[in-house]
């Protein structure tokens, strides 16, 4: 099979030889590295280039676009254009243990069912801290069930290794607001197609200044947790129509969770718009939607504290 890295790129100079370094260093070759550079303004592209030309890398190529696309876009439509059987979404900063793309190519060819593998990352921090997650470390290959807070992506993209085929499928999915990994993980989801090796391959840096880090202290005001909800409402629609569409099998599992998600966002919205404490205490029977649980109270919070 046909193994391609995609790196997406901004002004990642900082950290960016580590990362490469890890790719160049994995125990089975790469066939395709393509480092899709957003229009950074420091010298990212240069020294992606000047990394490919000294080690006289085959396969390795620099793509800078023609404007800026936006971390989203640009993710998605370089791995579009990735040419691999298997592709691996790779961010600027991280640093990947050097048997990752064997082990989850090995795990890939060996098991068809699966559309979408994840791995455990060891989360580190500015300070020297470092956190191994989402799943306890056991190296055992688990298949992610589908439940009522599908919206919870429990791990990044950079610790993805996606299959053709799903990835094709995603180009009908897709819209701008959709991360990539949010996509990807909820159609291996909903497709029942959705494995992880619980074994940390991957080295995730946790830094104030990634677009990660800024989004998610954004979502602490009310204004963009009304724009989750209503991009959360989309993606509702979007898995609907995925499950009737390009689903097979029995579909009722996805079809309840849906519908539960449906009736939590619902009256999420209302609660934001209207301030109704009845609407507040109703959202306690839909704890189990809750990416992650703090977040009910955190509603109360914003709609009743937080101006």
């Amino acid at each position: 099979m046909i193994i391609s890295v995609v790196v997406s790129t901004y002004n990642g100079h900082d950290y960016l030889v580590e990362q490469l370094d890890s790719l160049r260093n994995q125990t089975i070759k790469i066939d395709q590295v393509l480092i899709a550079d957003d229009q950074s303004s420091d010298d990212t592209v240069k020294l992606a280039q000047a990394y490919i030309d000294k080690y006289k890398l085959d396969g390795w190529s620099v793509k800078v676009n023609a404007k800026n696309k936006g971390w989203r876009r640009n993710f998605m439509e370089a791995m579009w254009a990735s040419h691999g059987d298997l592709i691996f979404p790779c961010d600027q900063d991280d640093i990947w243990r050097n048997d990752k793309v064997e082990i989850m190519t090995k795990i890939m060819d060996q098991n068809p069912q699966i559309n979408i593998l994840s791995s455990d990352y060891c989360e580190f921090f500015e300070d020297g801290k470092e956190k191994i997650g989402p799943w306890p470390k056991e190296n055992k290959l688990i298949k992610v069930p589908l439940t009522d807070n599908y919206l919870l992506v429990k791990s990044p993209g950079c610790t993805y290794c996606v299959r053709r085929e799903l990835l094709e499928l995603s180009k009908k999915y897709w819209l701008p607001e959709y991360p990539h990994d949010a996509l990807l993980w909820r159609l291996g989801l909903f497709s029942n197609t959705l494995y992880a090796v619980t074994d940390d391959l991957i080295k995730w840096r946790n830094h104030s200044t990634s677009a990660f880090a800024k989004e998610s202290r954004d979502l602490k005001s009310v204004s963009a947790k009304k724009q989750w909800i209503n991009t959360a409402k989309s993606f509702d629609e979007t898995m609907r129509r995925y499950v009737e569409e390009d689903v097979s099998g029995d579909k009722q599992k996805q079809f309840e969770v849906l519908a539960q998600n449906n009736r939590w966002l619902a009256i999420r919205e209302k609660f934001y718009n209207k301030k109704s404490v009845i609407d507040g205490l109703k959202l306690a029977k839909y704890w189990g939607c809750y990416p992650r649980k703090r977040q009910y109270l955190g509603d109360w919070y914003l709609v009743y504290i937080k101006k």
